[in-house]
Parts: structure tokens; C-alpha cells; sequence
């Protein structure tokens, strides 16, 4: 039964899992198959591709119905009837949105011919944001499966994929590595190499706060640890700080960076050096623009990983020692700092 063929429309929703599909399989067989497999005119599975499945474990004979309407009545008829059935996370929706944004007349998915939605008609649809179907695009495009599937089931936020698939230069083979260096740590922390600490030791003489703190024994020997259990982003910060954000399932470190700044140019952080993934084309990297900071040279091993990370890194400081900074740090890279037109050429 199940080798029927199904339409490219139905393949814009995933499959349902195991267990799911287990217990679909069990209703059918105590109750009947209350809903006929919709197929469209040439016999492909337009809706109902996971009842096909169960009706075959319950051993039941499916049911078939034909839909008529044209390419953009079929998709608007799937997403309607899938948006009722199927109790989605955002990150999975972002992936069915972007998805629905790039669907052609025909079931192409190229760049060559107008899709049957924009981008914002599949997020007004999906009950998103157009910047998640955008991010969710960049999850299809560019990143391995084990990561769509990671995203699709809930374990990752389509955002933080995004943001790593970027981190890595939209390069596959190094998003794989990523992934499977994150995967194999267990863990949804980077913990900062022991050499780049001592250094923040040398410039400080003592960090004060670390305010994204890992739980357990502290990674980072400072004054204060702020845990994700504390709420960092809710205490106030002082003093010396040295701040390795989160980035991954936890999301983009905008507001980690966002959090520094106000802290700093209200003067109750002194000095702080922040370490993040040399995202140049942020924009909470952008708002990190006036302060000075090094370009870490290579790819660093962090603490928790079993190899190298694939992205590049950058160490942001902000105070007023910019040249001990440089001292200290630049045996790691390249330094540099903003320089701005004079006021006579603005």
C-alpha cells in the first residue's frame, strides 16, 4: 500500500515518528480510518501519507478520495488541513514555512520560477515571523540532515541552527563537524580554552563576574558565576567580566552582547572581554563596533569539544587599556579597532 506515490506537495509537512505513528496505527485498528487518503489526479498522496502508513501496520484498507484543484488550491488545502491537525513547534512550522515559500507550479524548488507564496504569505500562514522562515531557509539549504531533523523534533531552535550554519560559512562539511562536536560533548556549552582565561587573567588581575556561568563547578575562576538557573540576563552586572555566551539551542548571543554594552556605558562594568563567533555581519556584532578586539587566528578547542570548532572566533574588549589589551592578546591574532571619518568627510 505504501507504494503509492506521494505528491511534493505532501512533503512539505514531515513524517510523523515512530511512536507517533504507533499509536495512529493502534487507533486505526480499534476505531476504522475516519479519514480517506486525499490523492490528486494522477494517483499521487496529496494528504494522509501517515494514516497510508498505519493503515498498513493495522493491516486496514485504506480509503481513497481525489482532490481536483489546481497547484496553489492543493497547497492552501494541505497547510489548512495539516495547521489543525498537527501540533507543531515554531522551529518545525519556520521549516514547513520555508518550505511553502520556495513551492513552484509542478513541484520544483529552485530559484529560477515564482514561488506560489512569498516568504511573508507562508509566515503569516504558519503563524511565524518572516525572519524565522528566512532562518528556517537557511536550515534546508545548507545543513546536514541529522540538523533539519534535530530542529524538526524540538532539540535545537531553528534560529540557533541558523546561526551556526552562518557561524560555519554555510559550508556543510563544516556545519556536520559542528554538530557532531556538539553532539558528542553532550553539551550546550562552549567552555573557554584554559589559555585564552589566563590571558583575561594577565589583562584583569581578576575577573569579577562571569555571567553566563556553566552549572556544576565553575569553568571560569571569577568573584561571581551567574548560572543559566540565576538568569543572568536579569541580575545587574559589575566590576571585570568576561563573558562567553550562549549561542546555540539557547539562541543568538544579541542579547548577551546588548546586555554588556548597556552594562559598560552605564559604568557599573569597568572592563569586560566578551568571546563570541566572528559573526561580522550581526548585528549585535554591530553594536560591539567602537571597542577594540582580536581575531583569534586558526579555529580554537573549547574546553567541552573533542575537536576543533568550525568557526572562526573573535575576543571583544571593552575599557580603556586598549594597548595592554593588545599586549596580552595579540599572540592570538590580529588586533584591531574602529576608525572613524573626520567630521569634515561625513
Amino acid at each position: 500500500m505504501t507504494d503509492r506515490a506521494v505528491s511534493p506537495i505532501a512533503e512539505i509537512y514531515p513524517l510523523m515518528g515512530q511512536a507517533e505513528l504507533a499509536e495512529l496505527a493502534d487507533s486505526i485498528h480499534r476505531n476504522g480510518l475516519r479519514e480517506p487518503i486525499v490523492t490528486r489526479q494522477d494517483g499521487t498522496v496529496l494528504d494522509g501519507r501517515n494514516r497510508l502508513r498505519a493503515c498498513e501496520i493495522a493491516r486496514v484498507t485504506p480509503r481513497f478520495v481525489e482532490f481536483a484543484g489546481t497547484d496553489r488550491e492543493a497547497l492552501e488545502f494541505v497547510v489548512d488541513t495539516n495547521s489543525h491537525r498537527r501540533h507543531l513547534s515554531e522551529s518545525a512550522r519556520a521549516l514547513v514555512a520555508a518550505r511553502l515559500a520556495t513551492f513552484t507550479h509542478g513541484g520544483r524548488r529552485d530559484g529560477n520560477a515564482a514561488a506560489l507564496l512569498t516568504q511573508r504569505d507562508a509566515a503569516e500562514r504558519l503563524g511565524i515571523s518572516e525572519r524565522s522562515v528566512r532562518d528556517g531557509k537557511v536550515v534546508i539549504d545548507h545543513a546536514p540532515e541529522e540538523l533539519v531533523d534535530d530542529v524538526q523534533r524540538g532539540l535545537i531552535a531553528v534560529r540557533a541552527a541558523a546561526e551556526l550554519i552562518r557561524a560555519a560559512g554555510k559550508d556543510k562539511v563544516l556545519v556536520a563537524e559542528y554538530h557532531r562536536l556538539r553532539r558528542a560533548s553532550g553539551s550546550t556549552e562552549w567552555y573557554t580554552p584554559p589559555h585564552v582565561l589566563n590571558l583575561v587573567t594577565e589583562l584583569f588581575g581578576e575577573i569579577d563576574l562571569d555571567p553566563a556561568s556553566n552549572e556544576g563547578e565553575p569553568w571560569v575562576m571569577a568573584r561571581a558565576h551567574f548560572t543559566r538557573a540565576d538568569d543572568g540576563l536579569s541580575r545587574g552586572w559589575n566590576g571585570r567580566v568576561f563573558l562567553n555566551p550562549p549561542w546555540d539551542s539557547q539562541g543568538s548571543p544579541g542579547q548577551w552582547v546588548a546586555k554588556l554594552v548597556d552594562e559598560y556605558t552605564a559604568g557599573r562594568v569597568t572592563e569586560a572581554i566578551c568571546l563570541l563567533p566572528a559573526r561580522v555581519n550581526t548585528a549585535w556584532m554591530d553594536r560591539l563596533a567602537p571597542y577594540a578586539r582580536c581575531f583569534v587566528r586558526g579555529r580554537l578547542r573549547f574546553g567541552d569539544a573533542t575537536g576543533d570548532a568550525p568557526f572562526p572566533v573573535v575576543l571583544v574588549y571593552l575599557g580603556a587599556r586598549i594597548q595592554e589589551f593588545v599586549d596580552v592578546f595579540g599572540g592570538l591574532g590580529s588586533c584591531y579597532r574602529q576608525i572613524l571619518p573626520s567630521p569634515a568627510t561625513v
